[in-house]
């Protein structure tokens, strides 16, 4: 048995677990709900929960259904697994919408967290919808926040990125990230702005400076 059935048989038991449990009872009413729809509507079959954490349900009228319930779910991990698995489809528009409102939803009550952001900036970085570049830029304009989603908006070379990934090169929590972005730029004049981490106390910083210098170098 390779280590994903072996992870997935122990998904099954936790649910099992948590089913008994008063205190998840809620979440799990509106999971079978989730589950009675998903089969209604599309035909897909689940015995439990974490079926949709294992399985990427191939339909994509399934995210329409999804995003009814995940804003609803109490136990936001239930939430981060649902969007992990079945989100991550590129150039996904209603993956992406359905994102974008969430994000600002969580924002407007205070109930945005990193773990949601980190599972965020992933989904994003997969789903790669040009169409929200503006909502890209907004959100790495918070300083240290979303920095694979940096990375991207470099890969793509938008230039109102730029501005903003060369503040975030004095921030610690994302440095690293900060001088790769700023490297798929492929501009010689950027080199000055990089050479200073070159003696940074952390040896990872240190690597990522040396290594795009040596790529600007060469360009």
């Amino acid at each position: 048995m390779d280590s994903q059935n072996i992870l997935y048989k122990q998904a099954i038991e936790k649910e099992i677990e948590m089913r008994l449990n008063n205190e998840y009872q809620k979440n799990y009413e509106l999971a079978d709900k989730l589950r009675k729809e998903l089969f209604d509507s599309l035909g897909v079959k689940s015995d439990y929960l974490v079926d949709f954490y294992y399985r990427t349900i191939i339909d994509d009228k399934c995210i329409s259904i999804l995003a009814k319930y995940i804003p609803l779910f109490k136990n936001v991990g239930i939430a981060l697994n649902l969007i992990t698995q079945q989100f991550w489809r590129k150039d996904n528009i209603d993956c992406s919408n359905f994102l974008e409102k969430w994000y600002y939803d969580l924002k407007r009550n205070n109930t945005l967290t990193n773990m949601i952001e980190t599972t965020l900036d992933n989904t994003f970085v997969k789903i790669r919808d040009k169409s929200k570049i503006p909502f890209y830029i907004e959100l790495i304009k918070d300083n240290d926040k979303f920095p694979l989603v940096m990375i991207m908006l470099a890969k793509w070379n938008i230039d109102e990125a730029k501005k903003i990934i060369i503040s975030r090169l004095e921030n610690d929590k994302i440095k690293t990230y900060s001088i790769r972005a700023l490297g798929y730029y492929k501009d010689k004049n950027s080199i000055p702005l990089i050479e200073k981490h070159l003696k940074s106390d952390y040896s990872g910083v240190r690597e990522e400076a040396k290594k795009v210098i040596d790529r600007l170098n060469k360009v």
